[in-house]
């Protein structure tokens, strides 16, 4: 589901729907992102046209957790729409660069 596109820790969803179903998968996936060494983990949402509450939970449970080990965690290339629930549930601080 995430496939890295560059060496400076940037990865790219390859799926559009983010959902409770797809939720496993994606923190399996961003388990295995942190590397020894990693400052920033970029993923890029380019791809993601919907997103749950449940992904969105799990994403500041990965930043928190990352966080604690010195890793930052940020979404990139979000599309407007997903912009926009960032924004009302106030996360988009939390989750954007």
């Amino acid at each position: 589901m995430v496939t890295e596109i560059t060496n400076e820790k940037s990865y790219r969803v390859e799926t559009n729907r983010l959902d409770l179903y797809s939720a496993k998968s994606l923190e399996e996936d961003m388990t295995n992102l942190f590397q020894p060494g990693t400052i920033a983990i970029y993923i890029d949402f380019s791809n993601v046209e919907e997103v749950s509450s449940a992904v969105l939970g799990l994403l500041l449970y990965k930043k928190m957790t990352f966080q604690k080990q010195g890793v930052r965690l940020y979404l990139v290339n979000v599309k407007p729409q997903i912009h926009k629930i960032l924004k009302i549930l106030n996360l988009s601080h939390h989750l954007l660069p």
